[in-house]
């Protein structure tokens, strides 16, 4: 492979050199998948194992230096040249018509989770393989659900079902990171747990439910709902007051989720 360019520490690059890696992330091709779209390929390490899937493949990448590296893999037409962050994704949808994309990132680590946020909301991603630092990794997917849940996994949980893919340690990157990172597989369920047209309303939700993850749940609830909803919400879910969110299982969380949606004092 031909010596990398220098890293752009603003954009958070560290490209990914490990053949194992690579085939990991790469393969295999998700069963009904129209296109293909990368996020953020760099140099084009794992483009061209992409591109022999003979699908539609589309990047985004924000670096113009890489612009000559990846035309002769995807053609200059599919390139996007601008923030994964601003990306005009029903425009896309609109002038492509496709409604079953993969989407494959070796993401930035800064902004790791508001893309992960922003890519869930996109119905028409039906699969992600997606590269993290391995504690924001594990807030996706705990290795032990023991007093280990979080909003990131249950909002997740709500739409995809989730798989580790693959560790990558510092060596597998130029520059190595300073950090272990972890590959995630995302395949978004035929019906979710929350539709996504309640799931802004979910956010706030999670957002009170797990901001104190280690207090008691009952005193939290307390605060901003008041005593009488949150007594009729907990009991009517049989769960106590002194649990705290992090203890809670999914179907507790939308348990409450739903018995509070459904509160008129």
């Amino acid at each position: 492979m031909s010596k990398f360019p220098k890293a752009n520490k603003s954009f958070g690059q560290h490209f990914l050199n490990s053949p194992t890696v690579i085939k990991k992330i790469t393969s295999p091709l998700p069963e009904g998948c129209e296109a293909i779209v990368e996020v953020g390929p760099g140099p084009a390490v794992l483009t061209p194992h992409l591109k022999a899937y003979d699908k539609p493949l589309y990047v985004i990448e924000m670096d113009e230096r890489f612009v000559e590296l990846l035309s002769p893999v995807v053609g200059a037409e599919n390139i996007y040249r601008q923030d994964a962050l601003e990306f005009n994704w029903p425009a896309f949808l609109e002038e492509k018509k496709f409604n079953s994309i993969w989407l494959v990132s070796n993401l930035p680590y800064n902004v790791s989770v508001p893309l992960t946020l922003n890519f869930m909301k996109i119905p028409e991603i039906k699969s992600m393989t997606l590269m993290y630092q391995k504690e924001v990794a594990e807030k996706i997917l705990p290795k032990d659900l023991k007093n280990s849940m979080g909003s990131l996994h249950v909002l997740m949980l709500t739409q995809f079902d989730l798989s580790h893919v693959v560790y990558a340690p510092p060596g597998a990157f130029v520059p190595p990171p300073k950090v272990d990172s972890q590959v995630l597989n995302f395949r978004r369920k035929s019906t979710p747990l929350v539709p996504l047209s309640e799931i802004e309303s979910f956010e706030i939700f999670l957002r009170l439910m797990f901001g104190q993850r280690r207090k008691q749940l009952g005193g939290i609830l307390r605060k901003e709902w008041g005593q009488e909803k949150t007594t009729f919400v907990m009991e009517k879910c049989s769960i106590s007051a002194e649990i705290r969110a992090e203890a809670l299982t999914l179907n507790q969380v939308l348990s409450l989720y739903e018995t509070s949606s459904r509160f008129h004092s």
